[in-house]
This record gives C-alpha cells, sequence and structure tokens, in this order.
C-alpha cells in the first residue's frame, strides 16, 4: 500500500512536470512574421479619418430594416410588437412600437433620446440600452422613421 501511495505521487509529479515544460514552451505571441506584419498594421490609425476621428461612411450601406432587425427586434419584435424572444424574460416588457396611440403620444425627440441613451435617460427601464455607440445620429433618425412606419 505505501508503495502505490510513493508511485501515485512519482507519477503526479512527472505529469507537473511534463505540463509545466509543455507550458513554457507555449508561446502566446505568434510566430508568423506575416501576422505579425498585419497585426502592426492593425494597430495603426486609419488615415482616412475625418477631422472629428470618425471613419467614413461604409460604401455599402445597411438598410434600416436590417439593422431594426439586429438591434431591436430580439426585444420589441420583428414587427415591433414587443414580442421578441429576449422581450419575453423582461421585466417590464419591451415597448410595443407598432401601437399608434404610443406613437401618437411619443414626440421624437424622447424615442432619439430612449434609442441614443437608453431608457434611464427619460425615466424608463435600464433594460433598454443605449444603442449612441453603435448608431450614429443620422441612423438613429431613420430609425425613428422606421418605427413610425411600423
Amino acid at each position: 500500500m505505501p508503495m502505490t501511495r510513493l508511485l501515485n505521487a512519482i507519477a503526479i509529479a512527472a505529469m507537473f512536470v511534463v505540463l509545466n515544460g509543455c507550458l513554457e514552451q507555449f508561446d502566446p505571441a505568434p510566430t508568423n512574421k506575416m501576422f505579425h506584419a498585419e497585426y502592426d498594421q492593425s494597430k495603426k490609425v486609419p488615415e482616412n479619418l475625418s477631422a472629428t476621428g470618425e471613419l467614413p461612411t461604409p460604401a455599402v450601406a445597411v438598410p434600416i430594416d436590417q439593422k431594426f432587425a439586429t438591434f431591436c427586434a430580439s426585444c420589441h419584435g420583428p414587427k415591433g410588437g414587443g414580442d421578441g424572444p429576449a422581450g419575453v424574460a423582461l421585466d417590464p416588457k419591451p415597448r410595443i412600437l407598432s401601437d399608434k396611440t404610443w406613437q401618437a403620444s411619443a414626440n421624437d425627440e424622447r424615442i432619439y433620446s430612449v434609442i441614443k441613451n437608453g431608457g434611464p435617460s427619460v425615466g424608463l427601464a435600464a433594460t433598454m440600452a443605449p444603442w449612441g455607440g453603435v448608431l450614429n445620429d443620422a441612423e438613429i433618425k431613420e430609425m425613428i422613421a422606421f418605427i413610425r412606419s411600423l
């Protein structure tokens, strides 16, 4: 019995030595020179930044309905009915954007603030995330027009 424990201890110690040697040989830095060159290039500031530091608008614009599907539909539903799959678990439930009564009562400035700065910016639920870091001002205005069309 004592011999078995000794052999187990030696086996475990040997395993740690082998693993430690493997870890010391692992270099997380890439060794491919081409990759290094690409990595170094990616750290550079793009030359086509505007005076405000913004990148130019991409040549292929994403339609607003696709942006709605990407950023809004998971909670508000694909047609703004408040029935998105992620919205099921939220409390309070997501706004029904297609509700004509709500649309008549909400002004564009308030909707703009909610989209850009999130629900808490106008006293609504914190579960309404701010999208101002993803959508620029023109896109938010376009989103409001899309919401009004629902």
